[in-house]
């Protein structure tokens, strides 16, 4: 529930949430300075007006939506820092840190069954659907009309690499190295991925590489946008199309291209327990990356769930934050803490003090675009997900289009860029 006291995190600007100025950084999405604030009560749940915090810091699973400058249901780990910006948390009265509707929740533990909730006397069930559309729905409506949307531009491009991580950056080197043009599109304000979080873990890729590959891809004429999301892949009767909307505001773009390389990584799924919903609970990799570009500290205390070096990893750098840190192997059966994680449950009735759960899992295969342009995907009982079809080269069933890293199957940043590598020696041509 701080930051590092190092002067390169020094907050050097402010924003107001719910009137109350809260100290930012720059450019840091507004998920991060609330959790170095130590407010990771974000939002409340549409139903029972649960209490509800980050978890990804990636804009995945839609916990932390708020009001910012009059525009409802933004995600709080996509809005960057600005000084003067104003945030607001919604559906909750009169805000979500003490929200008088969360009363809902201690009044029906069981769970509301609407179907058949005042359905008589009349008068009764009037009264109560009145006072359900009055708060159903996430938000008010914005302030005002948002701008006109224009037509997407439409463009051609040698070749397209959908995300920035160590795949992405081994395909988009591996087509400049050929000459090719290459439009490299990413989410995050810079390249790298899992790379950022600077885990440290044997044969990482450097973000040294990464700004080799931004200018081997410059050099060759290429492109490479930043905040900006490709929210459709499909084919229409040629080569493959993608839509593509910058964060900004800015004019979406229809691409058009013989080579598609989509490498857009894995998402952490939260954990399977009573309660893991709850405000304090985290993303490894995402808590990570706040840790090294930002300095967060989440708090005092941490419990990391998972195996393996990349667990072992986020561990250390939480103790090397000043954390107290326990690894958490066994099962966990719930979370104590309503506002805020005070601790675990565990397996044989044991509990255990901490004010932040850090999920390390593998992650499941973010194949959302893979599965719409008809790239078949499998149950994997490993992973708990579905996984599309990607052969060792990055060759897919679909023509025109190549995938290759943790959009397929969990794999360490080396091998990631491996993969991006050999797909795009497959696809140059």
């Amino acid at each position: 529930m701080a930051r590092l006291p190092d002067a390169q995190f020094a907050p050097d600007c402010t924003v107001t949430v719910d009137g109350h100025p809260v100290p930012a950084r720059a450019g840091e999405s507004v998920a991060s300075a609330l959790v170095a604030a130590g407010r990771p009560l974000v939002a409340r749940s549409y139903k029972y007006h649960r209490p509800r915090g980050p978890f990804c810091l990636s804009g995945t699973c839609g916990s932390c939506l708020v009001r910012v400058d009059g525009l409802p249901n933004r995600r709080a780990c996509r809005t960057p820092c600005r000084d003067g910006l104003r945030v607001e948390t919604q559906n909750a009265w009169p805000r979500a840190g003490l929200d008088v509707f969360g009363a809902i929740d201690l009044l029906a533990p069981g769970g509301i069954d609407v179907h058949h909730l005042l359905t008589r006397p009349a008068v009764a069930n009037r009264a109560m659907v009145a006072i359900s559309r009055r708060m159903a729905g996430l938000g008010r409506l914005p302030d005002g009309p948002g701008p006109a949307a224009a037509a997407p531009e439409r463009i051609e491009v040698e070749a397209l690499v959908l995300g920035a991580g160590p795949a992405g950056l081994g395909a988009a080197e591996a087509l400049a190295g050929a000459g090719r043009r290459v439009l490299l599109v990413e989410r995050d304000a810079r390249t790298g991925g899992r790379i950022r979080a600077r885990l440290g873990l044997p044969g990482d890729p450097s973000l040294e590489w990464c700004a080799r590959v931004e200018g081997a891809v410059a050099a060759a004429g290429g492109e490479l946008a930043t905040r900006t999301t490709a929210v459709g892949l499909w084919t229409d009767g040629g080569a493959p199309l993608c839509l593509l909307v910058p964060e900004d505001g800015g004019p979406a773009r229809l691409v058009s291209s013989p080579r598609i390389v989509v490498c857009t990584g894995g998402v952490v799924q939260p954990p399977l327990f009573a309660g893991s919903d709850a405000p304090g609970v985290f993303s490894g990799r995402a808590l990570a990356l706040a840790l090294a570009e930002h300095g967060v500290v989440p708090g005092t205390r941490a419990a990391v769930l998972g195996e393996g070096a990349e667990a072992g990893a986020v561990a250390d750098r939480l103790r090397g934050a000043g954390m107290e840190v326990e690894r958490v192997a066994g099962e966990v059966e719930g979370a104590l803490g309503r506002r805020r994680i005070r601790g675990l449950r565990l397996a044989g009735g044991r509990t255990l003090a901490c004010d932040t759960v850090v999920a390390a899992a593998v992650p499941s295969p973010a194949a959302d675009l893979l599965r719409a342009v008809g790239v078949p995907v499998e149950w994997d009982a490993s992973l708990g997900a579905f996984a599309p079809r990607v052969a060792p080269d990055g060759t897919t069933p679909v023509t025109g289009v190549w995938a290759a890293g943790e959009v397929a199957v969990p794999v360490p940043s080396e091998a990631a860029a491996a993969w991006g590598r050999r797909a795009g020696e497959a696809c140059r041509g």
